[in-house]
């Protein structure tokens, strides 16, 4: 757990240096701390079903390079104590779309850390009456729940303002991750988010192909505070 103290005392200490930025910069951080009642990364939980804390902290310039970290509280059924990850990339518009690569050191931090670097390719654009999303991600040495073995992950996130309703948004996502030597797995979700402000509530459900504990559906609540 020391290890995701450290990374929410960093956030909680960049952020009033966020808030203060010189509007004339060409940097802005942007970040969130928040409170999960169940903390789940592509339909498996990391959490045993519990309540976690996440966080995560960006720092973005104005030429489409951005580099950041993020961290959460797991059990340690996940095989640790924290799941901290540090990542940069870089995001372009070309058109209506919005471009991003990225690359990303996964971890499960613990008495023995584990590292899972990624690479990350999406395309994105609003259509107005929607805000869609597909990308595609490689592992090339697995991730927490599958070590040692490629994974090849695809991914359509799409979201709706509800009408007359601004605040209030359907949220969604489905993907499919390609494992090599390993059943490959279909994880969904579907829910609610609304802002107050710079605060975000948000309910969904989500569920994955795998037959086992940690792959279960569920109802998940959560609150996030931006900055």
């Amino acid at each position: 757990m020391k290890h995701f103290i450290v990374g929410a005392l960093m956030v909680g200490a960049c952020a009033p240096a966020a808030l203060a930025q010189d509007s004339g910069s060409s940097f802005s951080f942007d970040g969130y701390l928040g409170v999960v009642s169940d903390y789940r990364d592509r339909g498996l939980t990391l959490s045993d079903k519990d309540p976690a804390v996440i966080a995560s902290l960006g720092l973005y310039h104005d030429n489409g390079f951005y580099v950041g970290a993020s961290a959460g509280s797991i059990s340690e059924g996940a095989g640790g104590d924290a799941k901290a990850s540090v990542f940069a990339g870089y995001s372009f518009d070309a058109g209506d779309f919005v471009y991003d690569l990225s690359v990303e050191l996964d971890s499960i931090q613990g008495n023995d850390a584990k590292y899972y670097p990624e690479i990350s390719a999406s395309v994105s654009r609003d259509f107005g009456l929607a805000f869609i999303r597909t990308g595609a991600v490689y592992a090339p040495d697995g991730r927490w729940s599958a070590p040692n073995t490629d994974s090849f992950y695809i991914y359509t996130d799409v979201e709706v303002p509800v009408p007359t309703m601004p605040e209030l948004t359907i949220i969604s996502r489905l993907g499919y991750d390609m494992r090599q030597n390993r059943a490959d797995l279909w994880d969904y979700a579907i829910g609610l988010s609304a802002f107050i402000d710079v605060v975000e509530f948000s309910i969904m459900y989500e569920d994955s192909s795998l037959d086992q504990a940690i792959g279960g559906g569920a109802i998940l609540g959560g609150i996030k505070l931006y900055f």
